[in-house]
């Protein structure tokens, strides 16, 4: 924070002497032109003259040709108060984007995604079997026109019971009316590789090492003495590492397999291609536009192609009817692979895997048989066999459209009405050859193959119908009033057919063996009604007061399905007031509380009748008296389920200086949600169900934000502009239906061993055993010895021990979510050529290892490989490898201390600040563009994370990671994912 002001300081000081240049002529409206063309539900427009809300707009030149597959990460760094987080690098994965913190317990803590008055979710995972997919990598970045991000009550109000974790309106590019048509050709082909590399292996020399210091520190567990190092290790590779009688027996030949180049390619190569017609007559505007984005990333077996095409016609059939089309298609094929720590996860093998095994066998087949000495894999689990003789192919399908109607029947009351509809057609393949047991139920690998065929369709529309009043009274008196109802309906249907026993994996399941093909599907709807009305009043152009108020009702919930929900604000727009001074350009007070609902689980499905007890069968499972199958009570229902509400506080101003030329926005908000939703728990002797849907809890968020906006340097020739943000924000649980609450072990995405809720406590609040580093000397009254692992016993840190399971858990004070956020944006351009960089930040939050069980694992396993930190940096007293000043432990056979598993040792500082974006362009002038008939003709060179700097010298994993974006438990959490990538690219854009 404080570098971020300390250039700020630089650039506010220079252009000081610099302000009487100022002209009004040259004041850049383009935001104000953006923010004007934002509507909301019922044709309600964002006013920046009597701003009452707080909303931050990111233009188009951000989304243009950019190497990014889906628009969320383009909003990285760009928007105060907004925080990002990446599950993988792989393209198409989801995102965990947060708009002032976390507001709910259970759900997707995403934001509402709005395209063109098109409600289309919150961009949650939907996929069956790809490890994660964003539906926002269905959108064209390239067809944005601008992004408007609404934050607090006022703005969101009118989108009811979705907009309490906030709104993302996105506006898709339009023709203008009478202008001649015009064609927009670009292009970008970039290189890429990894964002921030330190999870370093290591090399097979140093394996080989590890395993003598490992068999020197393990003499009383094998029972035997070593007089030498060597001695040693020679034992260790004569019993753990197998001798194999071919050409490629590594032991001999130290020809070492690098497992990272056997499953990544050698370059990752991401091209897109856009092109755009765009004009209009006195009546009639228009646009079509398309693009083809191809991304190869680093893993061999992915791939994201995704074509996009996008239309737009808006019509004035005359002064008082006006109509509007908008349409965007999308085809996506995607290529991945398994995820998360599955064992073939070729991600995950290639940091295990033993640099002494073979790819191939003499033979020339794939060496898969697991090492009976010391397992480094599951048999068949080779990564370059997977890669080879299995699959996961995806197409997307993507239909996003609305139309609009706004007509003004009486002087002053107008109807609007919009439809908007989404579907989405999803198909997923996933093909295993025989030899491959990835599944348990594969029990006959050796002798068959595995075929799963998802089909997913979802199909979203929503309607809604306003009337609306506006008029000016004595040139001083400006009244808005709107009414109006908008219906939601939300279809989720999926259907999966799989076997496995096919005789061959082409994707035809007349190659299953007879009764072998097993099905399951699902087939959910959900339903929203709200009416609305808002009442904006604005006095002499200098005070404004609005109001709103929603009724929602929404089919997920019990008895009572309505609630109401409103905000009041107002605001001062001091320019026009006699009294400022002129150095002011602009300046508004502003203000707003309201109470919103919400329904946390309505984008992800398996919640939707939560009103009604649901019976389950099972015909598998034996029943009473002889007879098949088994029924019992699914769920109990909860007739008393409600709305959680969300109850907000926003106050704000917004400050021009120097006819705007530095420009301050500042936010200070305090939200509480009341009646979160989340599980409750019966007693156990009520026999089960185990858990049930209530409102349980109470969650506080605050924070405040600031945004300046400066133009330190203005001449004829040369111009530099500044972007910077910065946000502060905490979330704290207030109240909850349990002292505490651990989430299972750390085996899966949906279980997190180190966060906990408790109420009064941080919200996701890291809850672990602590580490208290290495012992230095032996302690026989505790039966401590040099080089053990020690954990303190309790939070107070007054003693500790060498047995984990002995130490309590304590509260770290720390999370996954970051305190402060900021970012950085200069733009430097003199006549033609222009230079930009930006820089994002995140401060004061924990990140943790989700594989540090195998990264380093202490002696756990014999036979497979981890970071170079577990040679140079764990205790030993090996002759000639002595450590005694390591940071970790002394390594033995099976790892008896159990030091590699949960402890806040694998809990490190997430701080860091990232190069974002860097660009440099030239644009050919006056006299290219007149001889040439090109109206822009512009080449550039881009590079996007570039550049990662953490603060934790131990962080050797992305600090955006995340492991899933459905839940909060993914946030901060490395698992096994492809790692974020680096792009160097360069660009060509045409207009003419």
């Amino acid at each position: 924070m404080n570098v971020k002001l300390r250039l700020l300081s630089f650039g506010v000081l220079f252009f000081t002497g610099q302000a009487l240049m100022a002209q009004k002529k040259n004041n850049d409206t383009t935001k104000t032109r953006e923010i004007e063309e934002v509507v909301l539900v019922g044709g309600v427009k964002l006013d920046p003259a009597q701003k009452v809300g707080s909303y931050s707009v990111v233009s188009k030149a951000n989304f243009e040709s950019t190497p990014f597959s889906t628009i969320d990460e383009v909003l990285n760094g760009r928007v105060a108060g907004l925080n990002f987080s990446s599950a993988s690098g792989d393209p198409g994965s989801s995102n965990m984007v947060l708009v002032r913190g976390v507001s709910s317990l259970i759900g997707t803590p995403n934001p509402l995604y709005v395209i063109d008055g098109v409600v289309i979710g919150k961009g949650a995972d939907n996929a069956q079997m790809m490890e994660s997919w964003n539906p926002l990598a269905s959108i064209d970045p390239n067809a944005i026109e601008s992004v408007t991000v609404l934050k607090d009550a006022s703005s969101t109000a009118l989108y009811g019971s979705r907009g309490a974790n906030g709104v993302i309106i996105i506006k898709t590019k339009k023709g203008k009316y009478n202008q001649k048509t015009r064609f927009e050709f670009s292009t970008e082909t970039g290189i890429q590789d990894r964002a921030y590399d330190k999870l370093d292996l290591m090399t097979g020399d140093e394996y080989i090492k590890y395993g003598g210091i490992l068999m020197w520190n393990s003499q009383a567990q094998l029972g035997r003495t070593f007089n030498t190092l060597d001695e040693a290790t020679q034992y260790y590779l004569d019993s753990y590492i197998p001798t194999y009688t071919t050409k490629e027996n590594i032991k001999d030949t130290r020809n070492y397999t690098d497992w990272t180049k056997v499953v990544n390619r050698s370059s990752s190569v991401v091209n897109t291609y856009n092109f755009g017609a765009s004009g209009g007559g006195e009546n009639t505007s228009f646009r079509i536009g398309g693009s083809y984005y191809q991304n190869e990333p680093l893993v061999k077996s992915s791939k994201f192609d995704r074509i996009s095409l996008n239309a737009a016609v808006d019509h004035k059939a005359s002064e008082k009817l006006k109509f509007g089309f908008n349409a965007n298609y999308s085809n996506v094929k995607r290529g991945t692979y398994m995820g998360g720590r599955a064992s073939a996860n070729p991600v995950t093998n290639s940091i295990m895997l033993s640099p002494l095994r073979p790819v191939y066998n003499y033979d020339g087949t794939f060496n898969q048989e697991a090492w009976a000495e010391a397992p480094d894999m599951t048999a068949g689990f080779n990564p370059a066999s997977i890669l080879a003789n299995t699959y996961q192919k995806s197409t997307i399908n993507t239909y996003i459209a609305s139309v609009n109607m706004d007509y003004e029947f009486i002087k002053n009351v107008s109807f609007n009405s919009l439809f908007g509809t989404q579907y989405q057609a999803m198909r997923e393949l996933q093909a295993i050859d025989k030899g491959h047991p990835i599944y348990t139920l594969q029990t006959d690998a050796d002798n068959y193959g595995m075929l799963q065929d998802a089909r997913t369709n979802i199909w979203d529309w929503n309607w809604s119908n306003s009337f609306s009043y506006r008029n000016t009274f004595a040139d001083k008196h400006n009244l808005e009033a709107f009414v109006g109802m908008e219906y939601q309906n939300h279809k989720y249907n999926v259907l999966t057919n799989y076997s496995f026993f096919m005789t061959d994996i082409r994707p035809y399941f007349q190659f299953a063996e007879e009764g072998s093909i097993l099905s399951n599907g699902a087939d959910y709807v959900w339903t929203q009604i709200g009416y609305f009305g808002r009442l904006n009043y604005t006095f002499d152009n200098k005070y404004t007061l609005t109001g709103q108020i929603r009724r929602d009702g929404n089919s997920t919930l019990g008895t009572d399905k309505f609630g109401n929900f409103w905000s009041v604000g107002g605001s001062w727009n001091v320019k026009n007031e006699s009294f400022l001074p002129d150095l002011f350009s602009s300046f508004t007070l502003r203000g707003s509380y309201g109470k919103l609902g919400n329904i946390p689980y309505a984008d992800q499905w398996g919640l939707q009748y939560n009103a009604f007890a649901l019976i389950g069968y099972n015909a598998n499972t034996g029943g009473w008296g002889g007879n098949s199958g088994y029924g019992g009570i699914a769920a109990p229902g909860n007739p008393a389920l409600t709305w959680e509400e969300s109850k907000m506080l926003d106050i704000g101003a917004d400050i021009g200086l120097f006819n705007d030329r530095l420009k301050f926005t500042l936010a200070y908000y305090d939200k509480i949600t009341d009646a979160a939703i989340d599980d409750n728990f019966p007693a156990v002797e009520s026999g089960g169900p185990t858990s049930y849907t209530d409102n349980i809890g109470k969650i506080g968020n605050k924070g405040f934000e600031l945004t300046i906006d400066a133009t330190p340097v203005q001449t004829q020739d040369f111009r530099w502009t500044i972007n910077a943000n910065g946000a502060y924000s905490k979330t704290m649980l207030k109240e909850y239906n349990l002292a505490l609450r651990q989430f299972g072990g750390d085996t899966d995405d949906a279980n997190n061993a180190f966060a906990a809720l408790a109420p009064g406590h941080i919200f996701g609040e890291y809850y672990a055993v602590l580490w208290a580093g290495i012992a230095q000397a032996d302690d026989p009254t505790k039966g401590i010895k040099a080089g053990d692992a020690l954990f303190y016993t309790d939070g107070t840190k007054s003693d500790v021990t060498n047995i984990r399971t002995a130490a309590s858990p304590a509260w770290m004070g720390k999370s996954a979510f970051p305190i402060y956020n900021v970012g950085l944006t200069n733009e430097f351009k003199y006549k033609n050529i222009s230079l930009s960089f930006m820089l994002s930040g995140q401060f004061d939050f924990y990140v943790q290892n989700g594989v540090h069980s195998y990264t380093l694992h202490d002696g756990a396993f014999p036979g497979r490989n981890q970071v170079s930190d577990a040679l140079y940096d764990s205790w030993t007293d090996a002759p000639g490898a002595e450590n005694f000043g390591a940071s970790n432990p002394k390594a033995i056979i099976g790892n008896p201390s159990t030091s590699r598993l949960e402890s806040s040792r694998f809990i490190n500082k997430g701080d860091h600040i990232r190069l974002k974006e860097m660009k440099v362009s030239y644009s050919f002038g006056k006299v290219f563009k007149e001889s040439s008939g090109i109206n822009n003709l512009t080449i550039y060179l881009r590079g996007t994370n570039l550049l990662t700097y953490v603060f934790d010298k131990d962080l050797d994993y992305d600090p955006e990671s995340n492991s899933n974006s459905w839940s909060w438990l993914g946030k901060g959490r490395y698992w096994y994912a492809a790692p974020v990538l680096r792009t160097v690219s360069m660009g060509v854009q045409v207009g003419f």
